[in-house]
């Protein structure tokens, strides 16, 4: 009988599947309660956050992309970055969507670059409330921007005009 008793309670383990993780962190998601979340291997995934440009280093809302040789501002920033270094690379010009979906970001390093010129909407797009912008420095020094053709309506956005860097190109 206890034989018969000891198959009885074996069989459920026979029939059970092999555990196959689909994701790395697969398992972390079940412990956060994100049941609802699509599954990993779905080709529409999107973590808030968790995207950070290639060959960037991301930590708590800080993008650093210093030293990369980038021609441009990277895309696909996380969108909850609030400082952004792209010093020492070869950007030559911002363009006028190129921070337009960072709402937080505050101490921005562009300086060591090729920009020659800047414009009125690359740092504060028409019609973005500048009331809530809050850029608290732009450094844009060592590069060929000639600060006398800058429009006075470009660093609207910065919180203090004095915290924007100029000059010093070689």
């Amino acid at each position: 009988m206890k034989v018969a008793v000891f198959f009885l309670l074996l069989l459920p383990v026979c029939w059970a599947k092999p555990f196959h993780q689909k994701g790395l962190f697969e398992f972390m998601l079940e412990d956060e309660g994100s049941a609802d979340l699509p599954p990993t291997d779905s080709p529409d995934i999107y973590l808030p956050g968790a995207v950070c440009p290639f060959r960037c280093q991301c930590h708590l809302r800080v993008v650093q992309c210093s030293d990369l040789g980038l021609e441009k501002v990277p895309r696909d920033l996380p969108s909850d970055t609030t400082l952004l270094d792209l010093q020492n690379n070869k950007i030559t010009e911002i363009k006028e969507g190129d921070f337009k979906n960072l709402k937080d970001l505050h101490v921005v390093y562009l300086h060591n670059n090729k920009i020659a010129s800047v414009g009125p909407s690359d740092f504060c797009p028409p019609g973005y409330n500048t009331k809530k912008a809050s850029y608290s420095g732009v450094s844009l020094f060592s590069n060929p921007v000639q600060y006398w053709e800058i429009q006075p309506s470009t660093f609207r956005c910065v919180y203090e005009r004095s915290a924007v860097q100029l000059g010093n190109y070689k």
